[in-house]
């Protein structure tokens, strides 16, 4: 994990899972009173997307009996990102459940009502089995971090969710959020136009159809595209402050000049699927592409 800002010292952000209003201004309180941010859920379903959108540094949730939705969130967190601590809220009498919790994943378990001392002890060894910070490892000036994926549109999601966790946890919230938007536009690019050329009017007539899905499915099993990928690299240069991001793809590109000519400032009308390069241009002003047009570069200051 490249996390530039800090060490175990550093303020964290917590997800509360918890239907209990006065269980989530405990911790609230208690989170505050440490220097951290307290994001809340009231549901798992809830939380689920919420831990999606915003990548909290650790979780705690309640097991949501007799249900045992709780259960069933542990383990979406561990599939998604196994390095989130998460921690059990439980009840006297809840021993089997919270065993089971513990056994799909969860780290630890913190007993209610809530007592300070509990809560500041069971915090701090979650913060203890975060990863480690670049930033405070002695020595090391550049940082490369390298995923491929399978160009399936259904992976979009929780590849840049890896991207993100690996590489940018330490940004503020906007640009956490506008980093994400600008991934999500430009890894799909890759896949739909790069990998499996797929054009923009075929994507809506088979939209329209409801045969986007099955369309993917022949493009991915055609010999012509069936063994490519797209190759996702952050580079932290911790002397710069800076992330550069390369997304790659092994399709045939496209004339990239087109958009630069533009000056980025409208999308063209002969090509509306131009919306994703506009989208993250507005983010990150200083996006560009290889010769071929098959792999898009953009970076992302860190002061």
């Amino acid at each position: 994990m490249i996390d530039m800002t800090g060490s175990h010292r550093q303020a964290r952000t917590l997800l509360v899972v918890a239907d209990n209003a006065v269980t989530q201004t405990v911790i609230l309180e208690h989170a505050r009173a440490k220097g951290h941010s307290v994001i809340s859920a009231t549901t798992p379903a809830l939380g689920l997307t919420t831990f999606d959108m915003t990548q909290p540094d650790i979780v705690i949730m309640d097991l949501f009996l007799p249900e045992q939705e709780g259960i069933k969130l542990v383990k979406q967190i561990r599939e998604r990102r196994p390095t989130c601590p998460v921690v059990l809220l439980t009840d006297a009498g809840q021993g089997e459940s919270m065993m089971e919790g513990l056994r799909a994943g969860a780290l630890d378990y913190l007993l209610q009502p809530i007592q300070e001392d509990a809560f500041a002890l069971v915090l701090q060894r979650a913060i203890h089995r975060l990863p480690a910070s670049v930033a405070d490892a002695p020595g090391v000036e550049r940082v490369e971090y390298v995923l491929v994926s399978d160009p399936d549109p259904g992976y979009v999601d929780s590849t840049v969710n890896w991207v993100i966790h690996g590489t940018a946890m330490g940004l503020v919230e906007a640009r956490h959020l506008h980093l994400r938007a600008a991934l999500q536009e430009l890894v799909m690019n890759a896949i739909e136009h790069g990998c499996l050329e797929l054009g923009y009017h075929a994507k809506i007539k088979a939209l329209e159809r409801d045969q986007y899905h099955e369309l993917i499915r022949r493009r991915r099993q055609d010999a012509c595209f069936r063994d490519r990928r797209v190759t996702i690299r952050a580079i932290y240069d911790k002397g710069q402050q800076i992330l550069t991001y390369r997304i790659a793809d092994n399709g045939k590109g496209f004339n990239w000049k087109v958009w630069v000519n533009s000056g980025f400032e409208v999308c063209p009308t002969s090509d509306v699927s131009g919306r994703g390069i506009f989208l993250a241009h507005s983010f990150f002003p200083d996006i560009m592409y290889n010769n071929w047009g098959n792999e898009v570069i953009f970076t992302v200051p860190l002061t």
